[in-house]
């Protein structure tokens, strides 16, 4: 044992009980009423409200407790009032669960905001290299400042992303990997409910392995087609500079393919910005392309990813490459994620199906 924390739970067993052998701690909360848990500002149908600021004191206590250790919450309430223990207790589930949602789509936001920042970032600097290269010289001020401009999107992009905390997220972890158990007990420290609270939170919605996959490929599948789209967006459209100096020079040999190319290159990337929204818009589970569009942009984006693939090996540059690798990387992403969100969809509809008709029949 480090010699930090063989103090540090000295110092504890001072105030609480301490069982090393199977590391937890019992925190006793003691409450004159039971209202002191409640929000009565708030008139529910059923439940209870958990008062914020009890929350807060609690997992203030849970913050001082060493991570190896698990917690045994003991909340001792001398009167219970006209207040239901057992409607008290899925009260206080009820608050961490939707504290819990609450932090998914919180982190959702943060994300997309993030690669929109990336994408416009990245563009900017596609465009500052064509505007070096066409328009302005190496050492001329707009181009210092376009460069300045990107890299403070996608500096900000990174701040959102993975910079960002989230005090929700922190002090709902505390309670959901750490409280092994909760109980409530009467005046006389008599055991009146107790619940395994890390079973109970395995439960909750977004918690399982395989929605978590799905909204990762949702995530990262839409974030790269968006970044690429909006990159070969801003070259196509610069690329139309180069046809007119094309037609000004007088030559006319195979513009007409060039045009071709270049007006191809921009619907594709258009198409592919459809995409990545469809993608992110599954991720959050809302959005202008969230449903319906799938059945569209799905086939579709099984045809571009045959078409990258017949043409991978073609490609004679690293960078081309690369860029192909991503691309079909995101492909796979963007259809892996979409049917697990189909399948999911579909679970969820015949779940509600099965809960009416059991509640029609009752």
């Amino acid at each position: 044992m480090r010699k930090e924390l063989y103090h540090e739970i000295k110092v504890l067993s001072k105030y609480y009980e301490v069982d090393e052998e199977n590391k937890t701690v019992i925190l006793p909360f003691k409450y004159e009423r039971a209202s002191d848990l409640i929000d009565s500002s708030i008139e529910t149908k059923s439940n209870y409200v958990i008062s914020e600021q009890a929350m807060v004191d609690i997992v203030d206590k849970i913050s001082t407790i060493p991570p190896i250790f698990k917690v045994k919450l003991d909340l001792i309430i001398d009167d219970y009032e006209e207040y239901d223990k057992e409607i008290l207790l899925e009260s206080l589930n009820d608050y961490l669960e939707l504290t819990h949602y609450s932090i998914i789509r919180e982190k959702k936001i943060f994300l997309i905001q993030a690669i929109l920042l990336l994408a416009v970032g990245i563009s900017i600097l596609v465009f500052n290299n064509f505007a070096k290269s066409k328009i302005l010289s190496e050492e001329s001020v707009l181009t210092e400042v376009f460069d300045i401009v990107a890299w403070v999107f996608v500096w900000q992009a990174t701040t959102v992303a993975f910079l960002t905390p989230s005090e929700f997220d922190v002090n709902t972890n505390r309670f959901k990997l750490r409280v092994k158990k909760i109980t409530f007990y009467d005046k006389d420290k008599n055991v009146l409910l107790e619940e395994d609270t890390l079973e109970k939170f395995k439960e909750w919605v977004g918690n399982k392995k395989k929605e978590k996959f799905e909204r990762l490929c949702l995530l990262l599948s839409g974030g790269a087609l968006l970044v690429s789209a909006a990159m070969s967006l801003v070259s196509g459209i610069t690329s139309i500079t180069n046809i007119v100096e094309y037609i000004q020079s007088g030559s006319v040999e195979n513009l007409d393919m060039i045009i071709f190319l270049a007006t191809t290159s921009i619907v594709l990337s258009v198409l592919q910005m459809l995409i990545a929204i469809s993608a992110l818009s599954l991720y959050r589970g809302r959005g202008p392309f969230s449903n319906k569009a799938r059945y569209v942009f799905l086939p579709l984006m099984i045809i571009i990813l045959v078409l990258e693939l017949t043409t991978l090996f073609s490609l004679t540059t690293l960078g081309d490459f690369f860029s192909a690798i991503i691309s079909i990387l995101a492909a796979i992403g963007y259809i892996i994620g979409t049917i697990l969100s189909f399948f999911s969809n579909q679970s969820y509809k015949k779940r509600k199906q099965k809960e009416k008709t059991n509640i029609e029949s009752d």
